[in-house]
């Protein structure tokens, strides 16, 4: 009866875990299971369609400014089906991100500047036809993220009677260049609708 979060890289090996979670769902079936693929790097159309059809959430890395220097060993063929948020969200499948912490550092701002650039450190944009606009990459790490662990009636969203966990930025991240979301700051933390951190 447990929701299961499984850690998987390549589309063989997702593949490979889809099958098993439809044997799961055929042999013990539980109603919105959400189970989840952490990583699930590389995708292709046919793996998309089998997460969306079996309500499986993708938590996709967004760490490519810090590593995406390492995928360049996958391929340029490869590049856009490396957390391929676009594609996804077109696709109607549920996502979420993650840091990979403490692999990377645990900086929101930097996976808004990875879904939105899709460019490393180095300069190299990696699958540019993946890019998505900063309002959906708000939505998938605050909105993807609570449905992502059964939470979204507390969290994810600033409505009455949700747990108020917010950061109150610089400026809004839907109104600067890409580039620049990393170089927001942050003015004030909220935890619970109370203030635990002000920017001196």
């Amino acid at each position: 009866g447990f929701q299961l979060a499984v850690h998987s890289n390549g589309d063989r090996e997702i593949a490979m875990l889809l099958d098993a979670f439809e044997t799961l769902q055929r042999e013990a079936p539980r109603p919105d299971p959400r189970h989840r693929i952490e990583h699930a790097s590389v995708m292709n159309p046919e793996l998309l369609r089998r997460s969306r059809k079996l309500g499986v959430v993708l938590v996709f890395m967004a760490y490519l400014w810090e590593h995406g220097d390492k995928m360049a060993q996958y391929g340029e063929t490869r590049f856009p089906w490396l957390s391929p948020d676009r594609a996804a969200l077109r696709a109607g499948v549920a996502l979420a991100d993650h840091s990979d912490y403490p692999i990377s550092t645990a900086f929101g701002l930097n996976a808004l500047h990875g879904m939105t650039t899709r460019m490393s450190e180095e300069g190299k944009v990696y699958g540019a036809e993946q890019k998505i606009e900063a309002v959906d990459a708000l939505r998938i790490s605050a909105l993807g993220g609570a449905y992502a662990s059964f939470e979204e009636e507390r969290k994810g969203s600033l409505e009455v009677g949700k747990l108020a966990d917010l950061v109150v930025l610089s400026r809004d991240p839907s109104q600067v260049p890409p580039e620049q979301l990393r170089d927001l700051r942050v003015e004030m933390t909220f935890i619970g609708g109370e203030r635990v951190y002000l920017a001196p």
